[in-house]
């Protein structure tokens, strides 16, 4: 596969994606190794496994802390800006570069975000600086807010332990389990992957 800095009609319709043919020879791909550009069952399904279990402890880890804190603006601002990153931010600032948004259909086939409805255009041009930066602030939000969450949570279960024994056991579990989920799904998240990091780099190939 090709990757380009120039943008013109001409020049994306003679690089067209190879993963957008049935008939792709992929022996000689200088990305051999380090993209999964055919969907592959078992890695989708770890994916989808791992991140399923991550949210949803997420959002527990939330529903607890807010009981032992006494409020709730974490639980509905972390599931709004999960639902955004997922349906528009990520489809547009990484998805969109990837050779997996020219397959036909209305909606994603590739291993992570498979079934969003592609509402963007195609950009098959290398991920730019400020797209890299505006999804690390909203990657870094989704995935490490939680932890902010289950620390504040523990926190005001330690200062009232008495009161708030099952609630703080609660925690305590469902924290535990979500960071031993977070350890294999990052394994998951570093293997080969949505490698548009590096992209960027290997724009001259």
């Amino acid at each position: 596969m090709v990757l380009m800095t120039k943008t013109s009609k001409s020049v994306i319709a003679y690089h067209k994606n190879c993963i957008a043919t049935e008939d792709s020879e992929c022996q000689d791909c200088d990305l051999d190794g380090l993209l999964i550009c055919r969907f592959d069952k078992q890695f989708a399904r770890k994916f989808m496994l791992g991140n399923t279990l991550y949210r949803l402890l997420a959002i527990a880890i939330f529903v607890l802390s807010c009981l032992l804190i006494g409020h709730w603006w974490m639980l509905p601002t972390y599931v709004g800006i999960l639902i955004l990153t997922f349906f528009v931010i990520e489809p547009r600032l990484f998805c969109s570069h990837c050779p997996y948004y020219e397959l036909e259909g209305k909606y994603l086939k590739c291993w992570a975000l498979r079934g969003m409805p592609k509402i963007w255009k195609y950009r098959p041009e290398p991920i730019s600086k400020w797209e890299k930066y505006l999804m690390l602030v909203f990657g870094t939000y989704i995935d490490l807010f939680p932890f902010v969450g289950l620390i504040w949570g523990i926190v005001e279960f330690a200062r009232n332990a008495v009161e708030t024994l099952n609630l703080g056991i609660g925690i305590s579990v469902v924290g535990g389990l979500f960071i031993i989920v977070a350890i294999i799904f990052a394994q998951v998240l570093l293997g080969m992957n949505c490698k548009l990091f590096m992209w960027n780099e290997r724009s001259d190939t």
